[in-house]
């Protein structure tokens, strides 16, 4: 994956769940400590906003990071010890609905890379409101992995007659993905990105005597009488690049050597 500028992706990933209104919702929970795995009953747990303490006499000791493992998207929290008898377990922080912080990147750096493809202008240069119209591709990316998993749910129908729509929140999921998906494609046809953008180029005519391009001059109105002024287009290959080149390394930028030592010289002063 390629790397981008951390303050975009923040940006991006900012602007995708306020978009989606998926923020960061507390819990809080306690357990007797009798086994070293508890279910916290909440998925997508946040990492950085975990506390967890162990009440031993009603005093709480704060377990380290190395004192525990945490399985954030299924909401599974397991120690490296069992604690002592008698003791209680307490576990606060936040956890969102729908993603995880590291799978709304995931689909910021994807949305990323099909808008700035083929594009010389660099991310940090663009425009506000491409930067609001990648946001919404990463919405869309993150409604089709949420669909993906939604599409597991299945109706349920049991011999009293009693009726359970699994299905319902891959329907509401499917709705709301339909809108996001026609916001974002008639944004980003009118701005032309992505990989729908459309490229307006000149066909190129090559000589039959010489094998080299007939050159090309800018248009000009009629009674125009200056100059003509030639356009050197870009050439390609004619194939559309899938390779990632890296930039070429400057050996002559820096040498880790000692300076001439006609720098050290200072007998012409």
């Amino acid at each position: 994956m390629a790397h981008f500028n951390p303050v975009i992706v923040e940006e991006v990933t900012t602007l995708a769940r306020n978009f989606l209104r998926d923020f960061p919702k507390f819990f809080q929970t306690s357990f007797e400590a009798t086994t070293r795995t508890y279910e916290l009953g909440h998925p997508n747990i946040d990492t950085d906003s975990l506390y967890i303490a162990i009440y031993t006499s009603s005093t709480p000791t704060e377990l380290a990071a190395s004192a525990f493992s945490l399985d954030a998207r299924n909401g599974i929290l397991r120690l490296s010890s069992t604690p002592a008898a008698n003791s209680s377990l307490m576990v606060e922080g936040y956890h969102y609905e729908w993603i995880l912080p590291a799978d709304l990147k995931f689909y910021a750096h994807h949305a990323i890379e099909e808008h700035v493809y083929n594009l010389s202008t660099p991310l940090e240069n663009m425009s506000g409101i491409v930067i609001d119209t990648i946001g919404m591709a990463t919405v869309v990316n993150s409604l089709w992995a949420l669909l993906s998993e939604y599409s597991r749910d299945i109706d349920v129908m049991t011999s009293e007659s009693v009726h359970i729509p699994g299905s319902q929140r891959f329907r509401m999921v499917q709705s709301l993905l339909e809108y996001w998906q026609r916001q974002y494609e008639n944004q980003a046809r009118a701005l032309n990105i992505g990989v729908n953008r459309i490229e307006v180029m000149n066909l190129s005519r090559v000589s039959r005597t010489t094998n080299r391009y007939i050159p090309i001059y800018r248009a000009r109105e009629i009674g125009d009488y200056g100059p003509i002024e030639r356009v050197f287009p870009e050439r390609d290959k004619g194939t559309i690049e899938i390779e990632d080149k890296g930039d070429d390394l400057r050996e002559d930028v820096f040498v880790d050597t000692n300076p001439p030592s006609s720098l050290y010289n200072t007998g012409h002063f």
